[in-house]
C-alpha cells in the first residue's frame, strides 16, 4: 500500500525530535493561566459558527466543490506533538502535497477560495481547541518535513513550538500568506514577539482584528489589519 505522502514518517518524526532536543525547547513554556480558559470560552459560540457553516458547505459542495467535504493533514504542535488538523477542502486533487499558497492556486476551487479568503475553512480546527492540541491565538502549526526544514534553515524557528499552535495570530495578521523561506522568517519575527508578549489583553486584540478581517471579507471588502 502506497504511503500517503502528507503523512509523517517516523524519521521525520525523529528528526524533528531531534532538532527541539538540540535548541532545548521540549520544556515547553507555560501558557498563562487565562490561555486555557480563554479558548475554551471563545471556542464554544464558535461551535455553532461551525455546524451553520458545515450546513452550508454540505448543501453547496456537491455544485461548487464536488469532492469530500473534510481535508486532514498531520501538523507539529508544541513541544514537537504531531496532531492531526482537519479543515474544510478547497482544492481539487488528492492530499496538499504544496508548501506554499503561489504554488496551490492551480487547484484552488471558486467556493474553495471564498472559504480560504474568509478563513471558514479553518473552522473546523476548533476540535483541536477543544482538545488542546491548538489554542485560538498562536503560531500556524506546519507539517513535519517543513517544520525540519525551517529549523536547518531559519534560526530561531524551534522557538515557535514552546507554545501551542493557533488557528489565528499576529504573525497571520501581520504579514498573512507566505510565498517563500525568507518570508516564513519573517513572520518567525511576529511568532517570537506574541510569545514574548502573550497576555489576555493581545489575545482580545488579535481576536478582534481577526473577526473584522472574516467578516469584512464576506462581503468583499478588503479590510487591512490595524496590527
Amino acid at each position: 500500500m502506497a504511503l500517503d505522502p502528507a503523512e509523517p514518517t517516523q524519521s521525520e518524526i525523529d528528526l524533528v525530535a531531534d532538532f527541539l532536543n538540540e535548541a532545548d525547547v521540549l520544556q515547553s513554556r507555560n501558557a498563562p493561566r487565562y490561555k486555557r480558559a480563554f479558548d475554551l470560552i471563545v471556542s464554544l459560540p464558535l461551535v455553532f459558527c461551525f455546524l451553520f457553516s458545515l450546513f452550508w458547505v454540505v448543501l453547496l459542495n456537491p455544485f461548487f466543490n464536488k469532492g469530500r467535504i473534510f481535508f486532514d493533514q498531520e501538523r507539529i504542535g508544541r513541544g514537537g506533538k504531531v496532531f492531526k488538523i482537519r479543515k474544510f477542502r478547497t482544492m481539487v486533487g488528492g492530499s496538499d502535497n504544496t508548501k506554499f499558497q503561489n504554488e496551490e492556486q492551480g487547484r484552488i476551487t471558486g467556493f474553495g477560495d471564498f472559504l480560504r479568503r474568509t478563513r471558514i475553512d479553518e473552522l473546523p480546527q476548533i476540535w483541536n481547541v477543544f482538545v488542546g492540541d491548538m489554542s485560538l491565538i498562536g503560531p500556524r502549526p506546519e507539517r513535519p518535513k517543513f517544520v525540519i526544514e525551517y529549523m536547518e534553515r531559519i534560526p530561531n524557528y524551534a522557538q515557535r513550538l514552546a507554545v501551542r499552535p493557533g488557528i489565528s495570530g499576529l504573525a497571520q495578521l501581520r504579514h498573512g500568506y507566505t510565498s517563500d523561506v525568507a518570508g516564513t522568517g519573517r513572520k518567525l519575527r511576529w511568532d517570537l514577539e506574541y510569545i514574548n508578549r502573550m497576555s489576555f489583553r493581545l489575545d482580545m486584540v488579535i481576536l478582534g482584528e481577526t473577526a473584522r478581517i472574516v467578516f469584512g471579507r464576506m462581503f468583499f471588502i478588503d479590510v487591512k489589519t490595524k496590527l
